[in-house]
């Protein structure tokens, strides 16, 4: 049975009742109720008789609850939600000063109708509110008609003090349209000739809805080009109200319409933003692409629809904002670096990074994934870098890479994901706000290096006359590796994110930092991990290159590397009995310490770096390949420096060979008397090399044909023969 209880509304479809209905008083110990018109039913009032569409709202109807009751059994009857107006459901303290001022007067003026009493027993003695109407009088400073305007405010809103809020936005109030019709005055103030009181020369004709129309239209169409207002103003009066031209020579040229028959700038304005939304114009006035990056509205967050932690990583790269040095000569600048980041999105955790001299492309994007996926001890030895457990359990392979298009978008990258069962989630062209969180992540790794490392740059600041320097550099890129793993494990262990934590993760004592969600996250059952081999991960995302076992040794690179299984299978060996070996190995850039070989039969087999090999196991191998391509640039100066010495070492033997052959002519020429035989000479030369004294052949008696020259008894009797001939010769 409906409840006929005061301030209910009822939906009344009768002979003599039709439409809504509020009831207004149930008197006690009476069969009757009042009920107060307050609207029709929008559904049956093409059927309305004339006494119902001619009731005006808050008029008195008093009915019989029998009546009421046998409506609701024929389905006549009804009980609505008459939901109010959103203005009228704010809180009174949320009014402004205008608008709570008229309320509490209008409160004061109308607190005898909330009554329900006074206003049942003013129907019951008068059959009207007459009564009432005295009692609001007294209440306050209103007129009749005011009050009798709030009773049906009051029948149609409900009999609440919120009902009497005052409803300014309904009042025609600045933004409200008033179009021009034929021969009104032109709205708006006066101009400066109309105040001063002289007559108009060029009176300015108001806008009309035909004006607005073809305004708006063309405003639509030139505005995409983002011109700016006067310019905008231009186009849009030429197309519209210019229909007058002129030939000339260079063909028709356009004549401008009267002055004041056509909209000022004024007018124009006001129609282009009183027809259009701000937001509308903003879009307008860009393009969509900058809109959607950096304009839009924000409908979530990245981890919105991410079950936890490992299940989607955004991997990203740029430019480090920073110039290095050679790790093989510090005099030496080797330009900026690339740096790779991933990043866990429901953690907001970096779960790995890459820096490099080359790219980017997918050979050092795979690597980046490589670093992430990888065993961190084993990278930690690539690196040089102290290892520190900082997420446990350690990142593995996600189900899901968010990427931007580029080097992921390639042949390479769509084999690897294939091999390793990784998910690559490409964003649209030009939307790097949809994996914004590595954005930001690069954003503040480049502010914290900002004032700290010597040589860094801040590439939002060339404005400002920052401009990069390498000169203030002193960082080799793996000082700056080292640095990039410090201040992100720092990011990791102590970045805020207590807006992270609901209710469940405060109890359970959750670290609020990206490692604290991440350990929770895997610790609570909704993180991802795939275990994917050491092995596998070397062979699909290592860079790919050509090791040569020749009779010298295994080399890489030019570096010569060394391993127990090639000893043992004796490569050497056969490279110097059968020819070179040609090997497809795999390397880290990062380090020239090792690299692998995939064995058909025994598996991964890992080679180091020999202790005498031309280069350290720290240098990276774009640094050792611009150390050997910087080599190969001073080889022609070299060779050019050995043929000007071979050149002058010709000369000169050629000059010394002429001179000998000229003293020894000379020499023959002028001898007079017995030679020497070689032996004789030999010795006579020998003794010239001891004592320096001329002598002739006579003093030397011949020497015994049964001594040879390499009797060593001979040497020692030679050695005294002339020892005493020195003595006798002596003053």
């Amino acid at each position: 049975m409906v409840a006929l209880i005061f301030n209910a509304v009822l939906r009344i479809d009768a002979q003599d009742l039709q439409g809504f209905f509020r009831v207004i008083a149930t008197p006690a110990c009476q069969a009757t109720v009042w009920l107060a018109y307050i609207g029709p039913w929008a559904e049956r009032s093409e059927q309305t008789d004339d006494a119902c569409r001619t009731a005006t709202v808050g008029s008195l109807t008093q009915v019989a609850m029998a009546t009421l009751w046998a409506m609701e059994g024929d389905g006549r009857l009804a009980t609505v939600d008459l939901r109010p107006a959103g203005k009228l459901l704010i809180s009174s303290e949320d009014l402004d000063v205008n608008e709570k001022t008229v309320w509490k007067r209008r409160l004061q003026q109308m607190t005898p109708f909330l009554n329900h009493e006074v206003i049942a027993e003013s129907l019951v003695r008068t059959s009207g509110i007459g009564p009432v109407v005295q009692l609001a009088l007294a209440a306050g400073n209103g007129t009749r008609g005011t009050i009798y305007r709030l009773w049906r405010v009051l029948c149609q809103n409900g009999f609440e003090a919120s009902s009497l809020h005052p409803r300014f936005d309904r009042c025609g109030a600045p933004g409200t349209l008033r179009p021009n019709r034929t021969g009104q005055q032109k709205v708006g103030p006066k101009t400066l000739r109309q105040r001063l009181g002289e007559p108009e020369s060029h009176t300015q004709r108001p806008s009309t809805e035909s004006d607005r129309v073809k305004i708006l239209q063309h405003a639509r169409i030139l505005s995409k080009a983002g011109l700016p207002f006067v310019e905008l103003y231009d186009q849009i009066i030429q197309r519209v109200y210019v229909n007058r031209y002129e030939q000339t020579d260079e063909g028709q040229r356009s004549i401008a319409p009267p002055q004041g028959s056509f909209p000022n700038k004024r007018q124009v304005r006001h129609i282009i933003e009183s027809g259009t939304e701000r937001l509308e114009r903003v879009l307008r006035a860009t393009t969509q692409g900058h809109f959607q990056r950096n304009l839009r509205g924000l409908r979530g967050k990245a981890y919105d629809g991410v079950a936890g932690p490992g299940h989607a990583y955004a991997i990203d790269a740029t430019i480090g904002d920073i110039h290095l040095r050679s790790s093989v000569n510090r005099a030496w600048f080797i330009g900026r670096p690339i740096v790779y980041m991933v990043v866990d999105i429901w953690s907001t955790a970096i779960v790995g990074f890459y820096v490099c001299l080359s790219g980017p492309s997918w050979n050092t994007a795979k690597l980046a994934l490589f670093s992430t996926c990888c065993d961190p001890q084993l990278l930690a030895k690539l690196w040089g870098y102290e290892y520190i457990e900082v997420l446990n359990p350690s990142p593995t392979a996600p189900f899901q890479v968010w990427t931007d298009r580029g080097e992921y978008v390639s042949a390479g990258a769509r084999e690897t994901c294939l091999s390793l069962g990784v998910n690559f989630a490409i964003d649209p062209p030009y939307r790097p706000d949809l994996k914004g969180l590595v954005e930001v992540l690069h954003r503040i790794a480049k502010d914290k290096q900002y004032h700290f490392l010597p040589g860094a740059i801040n590439a939002r600041r060339k404005e400002l006359e920052n401009k990069p320097s390498a000169k203030g550099s002193a960082l080799t890129m793996r000082e700056y590796v080292h640095y990039l793993h410090g201040i992100f494990c720092h990011y990791n262990l102590f970045a805020e994110r207590n807006h992270r934590l609901t209710m469940e993760m405060i109890a359970a004592g959750v670290d609020p930092t990206p490692a604290g969600l991440w350990r929770f996250g895997h610790e609570a059952g909704i993180g991802y991990r795939k275990a994917i081999s050491r092995d596998r991960l070397i062979t699909g995302l290592l860079q790919r290159g050509t090791a040569i076992a020749r009779r010298d040794g295994v080399f890489h690179e030019s570096l010569q590397y060394e391993s127990e299984f090639s000893t043992n299978k004796d490569w050497t060996g056969h490279a110097r009995n059968f020819g070179a070996i040609e090997k497809t190995v795999f390397s880290f850039p990062g380090s020239t310490s090792r690299f692998w070989w995939p064995d058909p039969q025994e598996g991964l087999q890992e080679f180091s770096l020999r202790t005498s090999a031309r280069a350290s196991g720290e240098v990276s191998m774009d640094e050792w390949r611009d150390v050997l391509m910087f080599d190969r640039l001073q080889k022609d100066d070299r060779e050019y420096r050995r043929l000007e010495a071979a050149l002058q070492n010709m000369d000169t033997q050629s000059l010394l060979r002429k001179q000998a052959v000229e003293l020894t002519a000379q020499a023959d020429a002028a001898y007079v008397g017995p030679k020497p035989n070689s032996r004789e000479a030999r010795l006579l030369e020998t003794v010239s090399r001891v004592n320096p004294m001329p002598r002739s052949s006579a003093e030397v008696g011949p020497p015994d044909e049964a001594t040879g020259m390499s009797d060593v008894g001979y040497e020692a009797l030679m050695d005294e023969v002339f020892a005493s001939m020195n003595r006798k010769v002596s003053p």
